[in-house]
């Protein structure tokens, strides 16, 4: 567990939010994924902790492709990819690894042991490297992504190991930006394409805030939010917000990127990110309605209660993930509303429900609808967890 002080100190450092605007840069440019990997390890890594290898593995067969490398030789990376993608032991251990997790080379194998492996002996021994850090990504089918950091045995990473596991939902996101966009650079027709079926809400503004582009759920998003000001102007959030997206677009401001929040009338909050847009660097930038600075990013928000989720968690015994799909079906909501929301495939959904289903003792989802709805969690709605009686074992 990473101590709260050393998070929040990590979090206000420029050096991090550099790193986050190079990853966001890199969701709509794929060349400047080396560029963020480089910026990750000169500035969290210890000396000779210069190398990071972004990488799609699959184990059976085994295999991969290069994502993005820093540090890398173009041969290092074929050799890899043609001798030891998805079969060597870091990368076999490490494909069980939960989704979000960022762990050392040595709780997956015993170092002995992975001295004596061919992808030691015959690869990295020649490079001085005998351990790594090992980050999970995402899946995709049978494809796991992982991040790989290896280096040499010279003493603690705990500071890079930090900075890997507070980065890893930015480089998640990025990773499925990316994914919509394609692997081009972001050309102003085909951009609009993969941003409107984007389920998150996504702006592109000018230099003075005026409205360059936004999908559905953007426009929607400033409807139901008041956003735009009577002289067409987007207004997102308080004045110092307003002040700091006012450096962002500004390429001399000092600020990269910025995270803040929007609420709507009824106390809902929505989770956004606002990001630098160099025209110059990434296509499209220019959507013709004006030269875009600004790319704001929104997430979704599946219009659940968090205390109702904590409430169907506790008394049912489900797990977190589980409880907010519980408490969205109830709610009216669909297994695809989920998926979108949450940016999980069906079977991922399906799976939740499965579990779902066996702590509740139903098998269908209008059973599971019924019984939360006329669970005890809802005749104690102003109780605050702790009050509630314990989930029935």
């Amino acid at each position: 567990m990473i101590p709260a002080e050393i998070m929040t100190g990590l979090l206000d450092t420029a050096d991090f939010s550099a790193v986050v605007s190079d990853i966001y840069e890199a969701s709509l440019s794929p060349s400047h994924w080396d560029t963020a990997l480089t910026g990750l390890v000169s500035r969290f890594g210890t000396p000779r902790w210069d190398v990071a290898m972004l990488v799609w593995e699959r184990i059976d067969p085994g295999g991969g492709r290069f994502l993005a490398a820093s540090g890398v030789h173009e041969m290092a990376r074929a050799g890899y990819v043609q001798l030891f993608a998805g079969r060597n032991e870091w990368s076999v251990r490490g494909h069980g690894l939960p989704i979000g997790s960022v762990v050392h080379s040595d709780s997956l194998i015993a170092r002995a042991d992975f001295l004596a492996t061919p992808f030691f002996r015959d690869y990295l021994a020649m490079f001085d490297m005998q351990v790594a850090l090992i980050a999970s990504l995402d899946r995709q089918s049978r494809d796991h992504l992982g991040l790989c950091l290896p280096g040499p045995d010279n003493g603690p990473v705990t500071r890079l190991q930090e900075a890997v596991g507070l980065l890893i939902p930015h480089v998640q996101r990025a990773v499925r930006i990316a994914r919509r966009i394609g692997e081009a650079e972001l050309a102003a027709a085909h951009s609009a394409a993969a941003l409107d079926r984007a389920p998150s809400a996504v702006l592109m503004l000018t230099e003075r805030f005026e409205l360059a582009y936004a999908n559905a759920p953007a426009r929607a998003l400033i409807e139901t939010l008041r956003l735009e000001d009577a002289g067409g102007r987007i207004r997102l959030g308080s004045g110092a917000v307003h002040e700091t997206l006012r450096r962002l677009a500004d390429p001399d401001g000092g600020v990269h990127c910025h995270a803040f929040r929007l609420a709507d009338q009824d106390g809902q909050v929505l989770a956004a990110m606002a990001m630098r847009i160099d025209p110059e660097r990434i296509g499209g930038a220019d959507t013709g309605q004006g030269l875009a600075r600004i790319m704001v990013v929104a997430a979704n928000n599946p219009r659940v209660s968090e205390e109702a989720v904590d409430r169907v968690r506790e008394w049912f015994g489900l797990t977190h993930a589980e409880a907010r799909l519980a408490v969205l079906l109830a709610e009216g909501g669909s297994l695809d509303d989920y998926c979108e929301l949450r940016g999980v495939s069906m079977n991922a959904a399906r799976f939740l429900l499965k579990g779902a289903f066996a702590k509740t003792g139903t098998n269908r989802q209008a059973q599971l609808v019924h019984l939360i709805a006329n669970s005890p969690v809802n005749w104690a709605s102003g109780l605050p967890v702790a009050d509630l009686p314990s989930p029935i074992s």
